[in-house]
């Protein structure tokens, strides 16, 4: 091919790799090894943004390295049922996107195709594959990170690919897509719903007999209340929000996918709704309104909600009286003391609260009983913190398999034991990351390891002695749960003490007494590397506590909190790339990546670099808040540690929209649109965010000072 072909690709900063014919005939996927590292001279089938690294290329196709380009690609295999599944769960108009005169795609020779080009943001954690299938067939895949797609050349099955669009100008991502690429498991149970996929058809929600249903004239309490309210109503209003007609997300869901599915065709007539999210109505069962009102109002207690409307009640009251009068073989006193007579009989012996002398404590040294060397002790409850992409998961899947394994972790002895990980997301990926660290220790992954397979409810205590159960009767010797992540795991409000109180009591009161310890993986605060989200009540009730922090290729694991022991200096580690030599459904080879230990942590003072646009940008903050700033809320104080610790020299926040309007006065571009004006504000805002110059919360902004 001549390389003036290529020019306007490689002058973007674009990252090619060569895709040489085999046996004359075109190919998609690339076989030299070392495709996804850069060209070089020990490396000459890598990839480049050099025009000069592509002489002597004729009759070969040239694939986009989206990792090295920064790029993501929408594979629209199937563009019918792709824009069908989008209009049911999003609001991205994707047949819009691909009649837009902006767009950048590569047209397939084959009918019913697309691929839409999108930059990603700077420093996004989440690239990877994510593929959408139904039956046997794709409908559609998120393209990015180690990854490649054949923009020039020919379709192995005939025909000519055809760029479409200005290679310098490739759009950004749309929010969903990146939320998708974050989020994929949750986003992925919709999809299938969408598409008629269910593990298995949800049954309804068995239904407790009820006092009297059988009198004549009685009023059913349940019937009355699915006359009076719609599910939609009873989620709206604790606090779900629609997406279109047939879904609803969940409050705090952290993805944007619409988990919840209303069920209009029902046999009986009565509209339901079937949960895929992280909340308590994902249980397995479909609901009717009244089942949500229990669930969501009630706190699961039937009893209280039956007695939702006191008209109906009294009613029904009236009628078991009467009935009751009629049939009743001896005197209420005779029943009374019955009961009374009973309730004694069932009384448990009275037994001490144990305490035990000071000095017995003493008589003997108690060795601390370590599941990893000076990292977790056995039965204590632990921490580990981290922004997303810092490997706070890769470092809780290594212990685990390290310690289930009973081999060393970085010259750290551990101690062979059942381990048990409640993955809340993630699931798809687990495979591969178990598999690059079977690469770093040589060895199948551990019979002792246990992954579950969805989500665990734990602020409910039904839930968690389930899930005790089930780790008791699976594992002679549970030595360590991990809960992977506390948001996922949870369905609460983790900015509640009393929620993470539920939350705590549960560990305690279900896990420790299996002898095991328990390591609990959150994300850190909004703009705070330093310290985890939500209430402080979380940190206070840590034996130990742990933070993954990433600083450009270095990812640091600390220890902020040792209980009964001293902590280990911050170890700096860096991400390896290895091949899995599985490939994917397209023969493109899949890889993943597991932590290597670079040793200790080196200490860094390098400064923050700013563009002139970053800095007006910055400045606007400034004015902002001199022409408008308010004091910050008790939640924002209470929230970020009595936000003095973090501003310092400035007390005051400002809303989002004050500082907007200063920003784009500021903002020089181009094409002097507002869109254009959008796109550097957003630009410039996350790379301020990402280098923790500002913070935001609840659409307010403030200054960090160093």
């Amino acid at each position: 091919m001549e390389t003036n072909n290529l020019a306007s690709f490689t002058g973007a900063g674009l990252a090619l790799v060569s895709i040489p014919p085999i046996n004359g005939k075109p190919t998609k996927a690339p076989r030299a090894k070392g495709w996804n590292m850069p060209k070089a001279v020990d490396n000459p089938g890598g990839y480049s943004t050099n025009l000069d690294d592509f002489n002597n290329t004729n009759g070969f196709n040239f694939g986009l390295y989206h990792g090295a380009s920064n790029t993501l690609a929408l594979d629209l295999d199937d563009v019918e049922l792709a824009v069908k599944v989008f209009e049911e769960l999003t609001d991205l108009q994707l047949l819009a996107w691909l009649e837009n005169e902006q767009r950048v795609e590569v047209k397939s020779p084959k009918a019913n195709r697309g691929k839409l080009l999108f930059a990603l943001p700077a420093g996004f954690a989440g690239a990877g594959l994510r593929q959408l299938k139904h039956g046997n067939k794709t409908v559609f895949e998120l393209r990015c990170g180690n990854c490649q797609d054949v923009i020039i050349g020919q379709h192995p099955e005939g025909g000519a690919y055809q760029f479409i669009g200005n290679p310098a100008a490739i759009p950004e991502a749309p929010v969903v897509l990146l939320d998708m690429l974050q989020h994929w498991d949750a986003w992925k149970r919709c999809f299938d719903s969408a598409l008629g996929i269910e593990p298995e058809s949800p049954k309804i929600a068995p239904r407790q007999p009820q006092q009297g249903e059988q009198l004549p004239g009685r009023c059913d309490p349940i019937q009355e209340f699915n006359k009076s309210f719609s599910v939609a109503e009873i989620l709206t209003r604790n606090g779900y929000r629609q997406k279109g007609r047939h879904r609803l997300i969940r409050p705090g869901s952290e993805s944007k996918a619409p988990g919840v599915a209303i069920m209009r065709n029902c046999a009986d007539g009565i509209e339901r709704i079937y949960s895929h999210g992280g909340d308590v109505l994902n249980d397995g069962f479909a609901h009717d309104a009244f089942d949500c009102f229990v669930l969501l109002e009630c706190g699961g207690d039937v009893a209280k909600a039956l007695n939702w409307n006191p008209g109906i009640t009294k009613h029904n009251q009236q009628l078991f009286k009467q009935e009751y009068a009629k049939t009743a073989p001896e005197s209420q006193q005779n029943v009374i003391d019955q009961q009374g007579r009973a309730e004694s009989k069932n009384k448990p012996e009275w037994q001490p609260f144990p305490l035990i002398p000071a000095h017995e404590l003493t008589l003997n040294p108690v060795a601390i009983d370590w599941l990893i060397e000076n990292i977790i002790e056995r039965g204590s409850l632990n921490l580990l913190f981290g922004e997303p992409g810092a490997g706070k998961s890769l470092f809780a899947l290594d212990w685990a398999f390290c310690m289930a394994a009973g081999v060393d972790w970085h010259g750290w002895r551990t101690k062979p034991v059942d381990v048990v990980v409640v993955a809340g997301e993630g699931h798809a990926g687990m495979g591969r990351r178990l598999k690059a660290l079977e690469s770093k220790y040589q060895m199948q992954a551990p019979d002792r390891l246990f992954i579950s397979q969805r989500p665990a409810n734990l602020i409910d205590a039904t839930n968690a002695q389930w899930i005790a159960d089930t780790i008791k009767a699976t594992c002679p010797n549970p030595g360590l749960v991990i809960i992977d992540t506390l948001h996922r795991n949870m369905d609460g409000d983790e900015n509640s003490s009393q929620d993470i109180g539920r939350f705590i009591a549960n560990l305690d009161g279900f896990f420790k007494p299996l002898g095991a310890a328990v390591l609990v993986v959150h994300h850190s605060g909004h703009g705070q590397k330093d310290r985890s989200r939500g209430s402080s009540s979380i940190r206070a009730a840590m034996d130990g506590e742990f933070s993954a922090t990433k600083d450009g290729g270095a990812i640091v694991l600390s220890c902020h909190k040792a209980k009964d022991f001293e902590a280990f200096k911050p170890m700096q580690f860096s991400l390896k790339p290895v091949d899995l030599e599985w490939c994917d459904d397209n023969g493109e080879p899949l890889t993943s990546v597991y932590l290597e230990y670079d040793g200790e942590a080196k200490s860094t003072t390098k400064k923050r670099k700013l563009s002139a646009r970053d800095d007006a940008i910055l400045t606007s903050l400034n004015a902002a808040i001199v022409s408008h700033g308010v004091e910050p809320t008790a939640e924002i104080k209470a929230k970020f540690s009595g936000f003095t610790s973090l501003t310092g020299k400035l007390q005051k926040i400002v809303n989002i929209e004050h500082w907007r309007e200063l920003a784009y006065k500021a903002i020089v571009v181009d094409a002097n649109t507002e869109d254009a004006k959008r796109m550097a504000f957003k630009r410039c805002r996350d790379k301020l965010l990402n280098q923790a110059l500002v913070v935001e919360y609840d659409n307010y902004a403030w200054r960090i000072f160093d």
